[in-house]
């Protein structure tokens, strides 16, 4: 008797959390891109690394971590890469990293928003990034989202009364099961 009790209480546990398991998307580094305009500049920054565990029928339990390595900054010529890479701006040198960890996904009317910490430079700021889900058959699917941050919040550079420290962030992440 006390080893069908078992057996039920095991087979239950199996069974709901089943159903409370997010997927597990793996992003394709190289296609992902990372592209910034703003400020009076644009560019892009390369090897986006990330966990992505997300269902869009399950999205208390999705959660996002992604990060892109600084030094990748590319905005056009070797020389005013080399400044924004400085402390002047991102100071790569000392934070070499920008993370962004979701702590909440809901579903907005026209995809989904990842609440969350974006950490760049010095400062933490909690943050909202839109974006769409887009399935490309059974195990792949495209993440693309667009946020705004100011520049300035961070360290990057001043902050500006007028908006020039703002500076839009598009993402595109291809993903695989």
């Amino acid at each position: 008797m006390k080893k069908i009790h078992i057996l039920t209480i095991a087979l239950l546990v199996l069974l709901t959390s089943a159903f409370t398991v997010s997927i597990l998307w793996k992003a394709d580094e190289k296609t992902s891109t990372v592209n910034f305009d703003g400020a009076g500049k644009k560019g892009t920054f390369s090897n986006l690394s990330s966990t992505i565990n997300f269902d869009k029928a399950n999205l208390k339990d999705s959660k996002i971590i992604a990060s892109i390595d600084v030094k990748t900054l590319k905005a056009g010529n070797d020389r005013l890469d080399a400044h924004l890479l400085s402390a002047d701006f991102f100071d790569a040198e000392k934070f070499p990293k920008i993370t962004f960890t979701s702590t909440e996904i809901t579903s907005s009317a026209t995809g989904f928003i990842a609440k969350g910490t974006l950490h760049m430079k010095d400062s933490t700021k909690v943050i909202e990034l839109p974006f769409t889900f887009t399935e490309e058959g059974k195990d792949k699917a495209v993440f693309n989202g667009t946020m705004t941050v100011m520049a300035g919040d961070y360290g990057v550079m001043k902050k500006s009364k007028g908006g020039n420290d703002k500076v839009e962030i598009y993402l595109t992440v291809p993903v695989t099961k």
